[in-house]
């Protein structure tokens, strides 16, 4: 278990009464930190086992999307953005694990009931904001992706099937979509990584306004921005990996990595 104290004991007034205003210290993070986070992450998700729910969440959204493809085929050039864009709702999506992470540390047993308790009380306001804004980041990822296409292999009429998948590494079209689509998608990583560094593990172990959780996991950001984005790319090539072995893969790393979350947030906010 993690020796680290327990985050946020300094207490201001509050302005608007509602939530005790807290001033939180944020430490320097190493490299090390984040194989250590890992480490414990791995630990975690063998102590609680969470594939096989994973898999049942996973099977029907992953039915939903390739039905709709299969459907619509003029979907298809949505398929990689939704995929890629699921890091964007990563934060939101893993929190449960984290909850797990948060009890077992406190108690030493994952025990759902406990775990879910801060979802049953007023934190639950914060991390329904959070929600919000990640699938607002999500869709405005996905408004992008499609003016993207549009301005590029849209403008030489739709493709289907393998088609498609020929005219995006064929065409000069093709590699702009790919580009200007890397390039667009890095700045929404970004941001995602800068306001959903610590927001919401933060939200689920403090009592704490959706503000309050930005703005500290912004100045986590800021205060360790080279480790900080190591760790973002560290996430993405752990999903990457995961999706490329589909579900299995999914059923792993998205478990690891909601473990490693609260792990690096408990390295980083005091």
């Amino acid at each position: 278990m993690s020796a680290i104290p327990s985050a946020g004991h300094s207490t201001l007034l509050s302005t608007s009464g509602a939530v005790p205003r807290r001033e939180f210290e944020i430490r320097q993070l190493h490299f090390k930190d984040l194989w250590e986070a890992l480490r414990l992450g791995v630990e975690d998700w063998r102590a609680c086992r969470t594939e096989v729910m994973v898999l049942a969440v996973l099977s029907p959204v992953a039915a939903i999307i390739l039905g709709a493809v299969v459907a619509a085929p003029s979907l298809l050039p949505f398929l990689f953005p939704v995929c890629a864009g699921l890091a964007l709702l990563g934060p939101m999506v893993t929190l449960w694990f984290a909850a797990l992470s948060r009890e077992r540390e406190r108690s030493g047993f994952a025990l759902a009931e406990a775990a879910a308790e801060p979802f049953a009380s007023s934190r639950l306001n914060t991390i329904q904001a959070l929600g919000l804004l990640s699938i607002v980041l999500f869709l405005a990822w996905l408004a992008v992706a499609g003016v993207v296409y549009a301005h590029t292999m849209g403008q030489s009429g739709p493709a289907r099937g393998i088609e498609f998948f020929v005219r995006v590494f064929t065409t000069v079209a093709g590699w702009e979509m790919i580009v200007l689509g890397y390039l667009t998608g890095a700045v929404f990583a970004l941001v995602t990584l800068c306001l959903g560094l610590v927001s919401f593990p933060l939200a689920l172990d403090q009592d704490v306004t959706t503000w309050q959780a930005i703005t500290v996991s912004a100045r986590a950001f800021v205060r360790n921005p080279v480790v900080v984005l190591a760790w973002g790319f560290i996430v993405a090539a752990i999903m990457a990996a995961g999706t490329a072995m589909v579900l299995l893969g999914l059923a792993v790393s998205l478990p690891v990595l909601g473990h490693a979350t609260w792990h690096i947030y408990r390295r980083l906010v005091a």
